[in-house]
């Protein structure tokens, strides 16, 4: 009978947890608030649909970077079909729902993928529940291209195991769909990582075809082995850090160094011999007496591969196009990988949730006094907990011999992508940087804010580890970032390896390692609760002796109190979660209806007591409400209305520093409050279209990062005295001409700057000519002036200046330089030209070997560029005042210009140069042309003339192209499979469970 209603019991722990997790938002007129879900996706998102509801297609969003594509931004998904939920409903509900219909899809893509593998309904339940609302899934409902990515990857998985071992020929076009979709939805990192994974199964299946027993293993040479291999990877690790710094190239005294001159060519070397090893792998299966068929297996992949780059293709190739000229592609570019890496200490969280405590509602997480503490600062998910049932269930399945194939396979993910989230802690570089003996020849940790390529030269802590090992052997996995992704793959191998187990547990099969595996974690849990419990008084007190305790974090000042707490609930829920498990240990064999009722029951109360508190949401209405900046500048401009569009640079990352002195109730919500009223990006572009000069995000365009990279500089006297700072310290120190070309009419900046030189909060070179808006002249006066300027340094940290040299968004030059021809991604051949353009020889930065010159005089060409009728228009006299260009429309994909000269020159518009765009001068076709690195030039006569700029990008148009190619190869490769199913060549070799003694 409750084999019979199991079904029903799975949909009502489902909807419990839906319910337990996302009811405040469905119910309570809430939303998503936390990280990047507020001031990321939701601004995005809602710029991507007002696109679409004005008619227009979603090219070009021109508030962020001077100009960007939004198509080519990968995480705006626009053409994700999922995004149709926002065109169906209101724009605040289509948030929820985008969210929760994910998680369900999670769900149901989980508990698909162990039903095809004949796992029972309960085991098959619980695999999904694990997975679905496992607190590395749930959480990125703030980042929610990640949560998309993982919706689709069960899916995917089962369509890999569908081809790879039952020959069934529809599963190849059901994989290209999810590759496509995942790549669509913003996270082509999974798709990628995907692919492999199928590599990886392909490869297992092939070699156990045709074996009749497994190969015998014997477990102590493998151990000798890989502690032989270990030895020699952290000698020769340790020994490349000390000897190869001495190599590095700088460009001067002040400069990072260059990246090895061998690094380009090692791509190369790396592509060639994974070439050469797949070649060997199929010669080798051609010329097998047995059929492994590893060829037609890799044959389908690839072919699923080429269906989802052409169905994603729309979107896919303007993608790249972005890509290949961002950071991202840069050889010693500030892409960075190893943020976000795992803390091992963190793989408690396994076992016992939230065992260091939380935040969010007061600091109650006492996980930055553990060392390390300056490991902490970048916590992806702030738990890995699966549920206490799903470790066990998992631990008693994992293994590679006996069992199906996909057991292999589950474990050997798990394994490999828990092992290279851990990113920067598996080099040995990083553990030994521990001994001061170690740190003198291989240089001390990585400072906080690392470029790619430290400034010393000396190899990065990550370096040599085994998330270094799959950027460099991978082709391409070096262009994604943040190791803790992977977690992902982690809770899917794990949820399904319990569900596997469960069905081993209702079998008798495994007992005894199962017994040992709970017994061990009930001793140990209860151990640890008896523990805190007896010496409850010696854990606060080491707690709050702790100087971290004291200084506090931005959630406020530690609570001990709450943290002792939080740990001992967490140790306390473990206990009953074990003795639950041992309890259906001992008896689930012998009444497993009434065994996976109880196990069902326990993982959802389990799961919802642990992890739906990590779902935060705040009233919608603070996300409608019109932020204070935007209230500001609207009066500033009725005040002193500008001449034309203009943009705006508030300073990219700060919180207000008195945070972590003060404890709040909730602080998610004054995080997103204090970020909406100073508009910290992206929340001033949607619906309030204000433009920014520089932003953070997933890319940004290289040379375009040049303009505004930050810079030390030693200052004189009356530099320090006009900061109240020392004379002869080094502050921070912006090119303040980058911000001036750019057209920034407003400074948005801290208030305390930290001593000048925190990157964050140094903004010295933003007050020269300025006049403040906010606060305004005399806005402390009166008897409660100084009450009201602490409570304002304090409470809202920021201000708000207006910039006196600001230049217009498009003027008229007639001299011009040219530049050398700039090939590739490289800074060498950058640092010359853009020094140029940007030095501007104000008290920050003097040099009196240099020529300052005026970009209002001088425009800077590329030397590709140069041609006789160019120079024509370039003779060499300065602009007179008759001489305008002014901007009649400026809309996102359409820039209508009047200009009036007086003689031949240029027109440049501060906008980016990006392909795609069109220009007509009078209605004729005209170039654009390269102008100040990444400006637009417009070749111009004499006299009257009307200048447009149409964005009409041919990566979008031959990318459709090609997506609808790829739908017709869906329907046709449809229809055709439909005749003939199956492969004959893998349909023969079905591994199902039936052959319990095959495995990987």
């Amino acid at each position: 009978m409750l084999r019979r209603l199991s079904p029903l019991l799975i949909v009502a722990c489902l909807l419990g947890l839906i319910l337990a997790c996302y009811g405040p938002a469905l119910f309570r007129g809430r939303q998503f608030s936390f990280r990047d879900a507020a001031h990321y996706y939701y601004p995005l998102y809602q710029r991507v649909h007002e696109e679409w509801n004005d008619g227009r297609w979603p090219l070009w969003e021109p508030e962020e970077n001077s100009g960007m594509p939004l198509l080519g931004n990968p995480t705006a998904a626009v053409l994700y079909p999922g995004q149709l939920i926002y065109r169906a409903l209101p724009y605040a509900w289509g948030a929820r729902i985008y969210t929760v219909a994910h998680t369900l899809l999670a769900f149901a893509g989980m508990y698909r993928l162990m039903r095809g593998w004949e796992t029972s309904r309960t085991g098959s339940g619980l695999a999904a529940l694990s997975y679905a609302f496992g607190a590395p899934i749930l959480f990125q409902y703030c980042n929610i291209i990640y949560l998309v990515g993982a919706a689709w990857t069960p899916w995917g998985m089962g369509a890999i195991d569908r081809w790879a071992r039952l020959g069934r020929r529809r599963s190849c076009l059901g994989l290209g769909v999810v590759l496509a979709m995942q790549t669509l939805g913003g996270d082509p990192e999974s798709s990628y990582i995907l692919g492999f994974c199928a590599g990886g199964y392909a490869l297992g299946l092939a070699r156990l075809r045709g074996r009749l027993k497994p190969v015998p293993m014997r477990w102590w040479p493998i151990a000798l082995l890989t502690v032989a291999v270990a030895i020699a990877w952290i000698v020769a690790t340790l020994a490349c850090a000390a000897w190869l710094p001495r190599f590095r190239v700088r460009l001067g005294p002040e400069r990072p160094p260059l990246a090895f001159a061998w690094m380009a060519w090692a791509r190369l070397g790396i592509v060639l011999a994974w070439g050469v090893g797949g070649a060997v792998l199929l010669r080798r299966d051609w010329r097998r007496g047995r059929p492994a068929g590893l060829t037609t297996m890799l044959g389908g992949l690839a072919g699923a591969a080429v269906l989802a780059v052409a169905l994603a293709s729309a979107q896919l190739l303007p993608v790249l196009e972005f890509t290949g000229q961002s950071g991202r592609a840069a050889g010693e570019g500030p892409h960075d990988i190893y943020p976000f890496s795992l803390e091992p200490v963190r793989l408690a969280e396994l076992v016992w949730p939230n065992v260091f405590g939380t935040s969010f509602a007061g600091n109650r997480s006492w996980l930055a006094l553990v060392p390390p503490s300056r490991s902490h600062d970048k916590i992806w998910a702030p738990s890995l907990y699966l549920g206490g049932l799903t470790l066990l269930l998992a631990l008693g399945a994992f293994g590679f011999r006996d069992g199906p194939p996909w057991r292999g396979w589950l474990t050997a993910i798990a394994v490999v992508s828990l092992f290279a989230s851990l990113g920067t802690y598996t080099s040995p570089i990083w553990w030994a940087r521990f001994d001061p003996e170690f740190a003198r020849s291989i240089g001390p940790h990585d400072p906080k804010n690392v470029t790619s390529i430290r400034l010393d030269g000396f190899l990065r802590d990550g370096d040599g580890g085994f998330y270094w090992f799959l950027s460099t052997v991978v082709p391409g996995f070096r262009q994604f970032r943040f190791p803790s992704k992977l977690l992902s793959f982690t809770a899917l191998a794990l949820a399904g390896l319990s569900g596997l187990g469960w069905d081993r547990l209702t079998r008798g099969e495994g007992r005894a390692r199962r017994l040992r595996l709970a017994t061990i974690l009930l001793l140990v849990s209860g151990a640890a609760f008896l523990a805190a419990t007896v010496y409850r008084g010696w854990f606060v007190a080491v707690l709050g002796a702790q100087p971290a305790a004291r200084s506090g974090s931005l959630f406020g000042p530690l609570d001990v109190e709450g943290a002792f707490g939080e740990t001992r609930f967490a140790l306390g829920q473990a206990v009953v979660v074990f003795a639950f498990g041992l309890f259906l240990t001992l008896r689930g064999a012998r009444r497993p209806g009434w065994a996976g009722a109880v196990a069902l029951v326990v993982l959802t109360a389990d799961l919802g007591l642990a992890n739906s508190r990590y779902v935060l949401t705040l009233p919608q209405a603070l996300m409608e409400r019109t932020p204070k900046a935007v209230r500001l500048l609207e009066a500033a401009e009725r005040e002193k209305p500008s001449d034309g569009p203009f943009r705006i640079h508030r300073m990219p990352i700060w919180n207000p520093m008195f945070w972590s002195a003060r404890a709040s109730p909730d602080r998610v919500r004054d995080f997103v409050q204090w970020e909406r009223d100073s508009i910290q990006p992206k929340y001033g572009i949607s619906p309030y279209h204000y433009q920014y000069t520089m932003t953070l995000g997933v890319a940004e365009l290289y040379d375009y990062e040049w303009f505004f990279g930050g810079f030390l500089r030693t200052i004189d006297e009356p530099t320090a005295r006009a900061l109240d700072a020392t004379p002869g310290q080094q502050i921070v120190v912006f090119p303040r001409r980058s911000f001036d070309i750019w057209n920034t009419r407003y400074f948005i900046v801290p208030v305390h700057a930290n001593g000048w030189k925190d990157e964050d909060r140094g903004f010295a070179s933003f007050l020269p000519d300025v006049e403040p808006v906010y606060p305004g002249p005399g806005a402390f006066e009166g008897p409660e002036g100084e009450a009201r300027r602490k409570a304002w340094a304090e409470e809202e940290d920021f201000q708000i200046f207006r910039n006196k040299r600001v230049f217009p968004r498009a003027w008229v030059v007639h001299r011009g330089r040219f530049l050398p021809r700039i090939r590739g991604m490289g800074r060498e051949e950058r640092d010359k030209p853009m020094t140029e353009i940007l030095y501007a020889d104000d008290p920050f930065w003097h040099d009196p070997t240099r020529h300052a010159f005026d970009p209002r005089v001088t425009v800077w060409i590329g030397e590709e560029d140069k041609t006789r009728a160019l120079i024509d228009h370039l003779p060499g006299q300065e602009p007179i005042s008759s001489e305008t260009a002014t901007i009649l429309r400026y809309g996102p994909q359409r820039v209508e210009i009047d200009a009036v000269l007086e003689r031949p020159g240029m027109v440049v518009l501060a906008d980016i140069y990006y392909p795609g765009w069109r220009l007509t001068i009078d209605g004729a076709e005209a170039p654009i042309y390269r102008a100040n690195r990444m400006m637009r030039g417009a070749a111009v006569a004499s006299g009257r003339h009307k200048l447009i700029y149409n964005y009409e990008p041919e990566s979008f148009r031959l990318g459709g192209r090609i997506t609808l190619a790829g739908l017709a190869a869906l329907l046709v490769l449809g229809a055709a499979f439909a005749f003939r199913p199956i492969s004959p060549t893998l349909s023969r070799f079905d591994t199902g469970p039936q052959e319990g003694t095959k495995s990987l």
